[in-house]
């Protein structure tokens, strides 16, 4: 199915609106910055209320910041597949993930924990999509990142950055849960070496599993990491193999 949708990824602008392509994946409504529709006036209340009314904040402790990756193995292959753990302990399938460590990085701990929980070395995957985060303002940044859409606000290209992140309350701690997702795959062998374990209760209750698509997503208990899952394949279809093996070549440079 992704397959014949994979043209109908990327957003695009249509006059003054933004259409998402995989309407089905899209959780908000996202539009121009400078759409009439949705203009923002700053001394309007309602501004200011939907501010107070939809926005969170958290003291330090009551924040859980952890960090996974959908892994792809032979993404360049007709019959990619995704690293998945099963849990033991809870009796779920779930997607590698764990909390970052003071002073890490989001994109490091979320390799580490892979490996960690999986017992498979993994590198960053660049796919193609859009980020908000700010293009570098060295020369050749534009050429790495692309273009910033200064009507969208977005920036469409090759990157490393966080595909999405998911929030859910921590069941064992009460604490607000924020996941960073990031795209990875395989650096060498696909197979679980339990040296790469640092934690023995890691290796007792984690199995480690390569799944389709479509087995990941029937069997992946939370919702959040079914979308993730099916985010990552969405724009892994949009690349071509070419771009795809191109990508990978620049990986081993």
């Amino acid at each position: 199915m992704l397959a014949d949708l994979a043209c109908k990824l990327q957003p695009f602008i249509i006059g003054p609106q933004i259409k998402r392509k995989f309407q089905h994946l899209i959780r908000r409504e996202v539009w121009a910055k400078g759409d009439p529709k949705h203009a923002v006036d700053w001394k309007d209340g309602r501004t200011w209320a939907k501010i107070r009314r939809e926005g969170f904040y958290y003291r330090s402790d009551e924040l859980m910041i952890s960090c996974g990756t959908v892994t792809i193995k032979n993404c360049t292959s007709n019959q990619p597949s995704v690293l998945v753990v099963y849990n033991r302990d809870i009796g779920i399938f779930q997607l590698p993930k764990g909390r970052k460590d003071f002073g890490e990085d989001y994109l490091v701990a979320a390799l580490r924990e892979t490996a960690e929980e999986t017992g498979v070395a993994v590198k960053p995957l660049r796919l193609r999509f859009a980020s908000r985060a700010t293009v570098p303002t060295r020369p050749s940044a534009a050429r790495d990142y692309g273009v910033e859409d200064k009507v969208a606000g977005w920036t469409e290209g090759l990157s490393n950055e966080s595909i999405g992140v998911s929030e859910y309350p921590d069941p064992a701690t009460g604490a607000w849960r924020n996941i960073h997702w990031f795209a990875a795959e395989p650096l060498g062998s696909t197979e679980r070496d339990e040296e790469l374990m640092s934690e023995e209760d890691d290796r007792r209750k984690f199995s480690t599993l390569w799944m389709s698509e479509s087995d990941a997503l029937a069997r992946l208990k939370l919702d959040d990491e079914r979308f993730m899952v099916q985010l990552t394949f969405a724009h892994l279809t949009s690349m071509s193999k070419l771009e795809l093996e191109r990508e990978r070549e620049r990986g081993r440079a």
